[in-house]
């Protein structure tokens, strides 16, 4: 038995843009998420709390998993890259808003936080590592 555990927390959020731009936003990162090759992004829960009326975007990502028996050890072993390079995409298509959130994985005896930022302005995506809690 290979015990897993991740999870993802991400935010969204952008003022004065179109609302094609807050609707394109928002479907980039859905379809980042359950298109990827790694099952453990797929399903995420969703909060919209955007008001494109008011050129406003606030959009919320989240997913947790606790496996006993993990189910796919190379998604598991791939999480963090593959979580990263999504975020790292959807920085820089989006420059305009700002991102940012966290996410943890328990694998194989090791044990990894992140807290990540990118800034309106900014088209790339700073990853911070914590210690273990």
């Amino acid at each position: 038995m290979e015990p897993f555990e991740m999870k993802f927390k991400i935010y969204m959020e952008a003022e004065d843009i179109g609302q094609s731009r807050i609707h394109t936003s928002i479907a980039f990162l859905k379809n980042c998420l359950e298109n990827s090759r790694n099952s453990y992004l797929h399903g995420a829960d969703y909060d919209d709390a955007s008001d494109p009326d008011a050129f406003i975007l606030r959009f919320y990502a989240e997913k947790e998993i606790r496996e006993e028996d993990c189910a796919s050890c190379q998604d598991a072993f791939d999480f963090v890259m593959d979580l990263a390079q999504i975020l790292d995409s959807a920085a820089a298509a989006h420059s305009f808003l700002d991102l940012e959130g966290e996410f943890s994985w328990k694998f194989r005896g090791e044990d990894k936080q992140y807290t990540f930022r990118s800034e309106g302005g900014s088209d790339v995506c700073d990853f911070i590592e914590h210690p273990a809690k």
